[in-house]
């Protein structure tokens, strides 16, 4: 599968779409490298795509993808506008994505398919637009903002595509350094408190990776017809997992760079794992909804009863992190070998 085919994928056909934290000191020296100024006044800002938009002073109106706003949200940063595929098909905040954002405090300036609309982005009056990339190289897989529309959306306020791809620990740096321009108090009590929550999980998880390092995990989305296989080399969490210690049933796969492998139900068994997370959008999410169709029931892991959920599109915070991670462990902890034979890839 090609690269745009398997974002386009993670994002809609399957209805979706970071190494020990390195906390607030590693923030700052993010700071220089994406050139974002804290202070009061001019602020400017450059982006992973090397653009900077400088203004005469910090954007207060801000509207940005979902994932981003759940994350400044948590550093007391509130967004007046969303938007984002998940936004559109979740609008009532039901959906892990939403994070701690009020859903009645903001507007979603998206479509169907969750791309920016300009006459209902105008009606926010924003500031700046805040958004991700699934690819850096693509101007079409700039999350929300279709390249038709991308001249008209910058003229009613400057784009900065904030995230991308790369190892979640990375993100939420980037993310929190982001917040710290935008002014969050980074010393305030339920900041720090989350902060500490976050490295705590992280050592944990490590820890608990340690420990069960003779266990491979598998991440799929299963669907009645197809499933799809996550590249530990490309999907942002999968990533950082891996370099927390966490071993991938796939990991050797010519696909682990890609998002997503493409297999019939007749391929289930072609990565045997001890443990399969199954992706928040999968069709049959549950060990009891694989055990009950024939070639899933054969999966060693599904066998074992040791099926987790992979809730993707998590926000990209401490907070959500933190919980992201505790939902993974939740099934790891007290998973046991059950491929025999099978040697772990990290």
């Amino acid at each position: 599968m090609s690269r745009s085919s398997t974002v386009s994928l993670s994002r809609r056909t399957l209805l979706g779409a970071v190494t020990a934290a390195s906390g607030y000191a590693a923030v700052a020296s993010l700071a220089g490298a994406q050139d974002a100024s804290p202070a009061a006044g001019e602020w400017s800002y450059t982006d992973v795509l090397g653009t900077t938009v400088t203004l005469p002073e910090r954007p207060v109106r801000i509207v940005a993808n979902i994932v981003t706003a759940a994350a400044l949200w948590d550093l007391g940063i509130k967004p007046v506008g969303v938007f984002d595929w998940t936004v559109s098909n979740y609008a009532d905040g039901n959906h892990i994505a939403w994070g701690n954002i009020a859903v009645d405090e903001v507007v979603n300036v998206g479509n169907v398919d969750g791309n920016i609309d300009p006459e209902l982005l105008l009606t926010v009056d924003p500031d700046i637009v805040l958004t991700q990339t699934f690819d850096p190289t693509d101007p079409t897989l700039t999350n929300g903002i279709l390249p038709d529309l991308a001249e008209r959306i910058d003229a009613i306020a400057p784009v900065l595509v904030v995230t991308d791809m790369t190892s979640t620990d990375v993100l939420v740096d980037r993310l929190v350094e982001l917040g710290v321009s935008l002014g969050a108090d980074m010393d305030a009590p339920e900041v720090v408190a989350a902060r500490e929550a976050y490295e705590a999980k992280v050592e944990e998880f490590a820890q608990v990776a340690a420990d069960k390092s003779d266990l491979t995990t598998l991440w799929v989305n299963f669907g009645s017809d197809l499933i799809y296989v996550a590249g530990p080399q490309d999907v942002s969490e999968l990533i950082w997992l891996g370099s927390l210690g966490l071993n991938f049933a796939n990991a050797d796969s010519e696909f682990a760079t890609e998002f997503w492998e493409e297999l019939s139900v007749e391929q289930a068994l072609l990565y045997p794992a001890d443990v399969v997370y199954s992706d928040v959008y999968s069709e049959l999410l549950t060990a009891e909804d694989l055990a009950a169709q024939p070639v899933f029931a054969t999966m060693p892991a599904v066998a074992a009863g040791q099926v987790g959920l992979w809730n993707r599109d998590f926000p990209v915070s401490y907070g959500g992190v933190t919980a992201f991670l505790e939902t993974v462990l939740e099934t790891l902890r007290t998973a046991e070998t059950v491929t025999g034979d099978a040697t772990p890839t990290a």
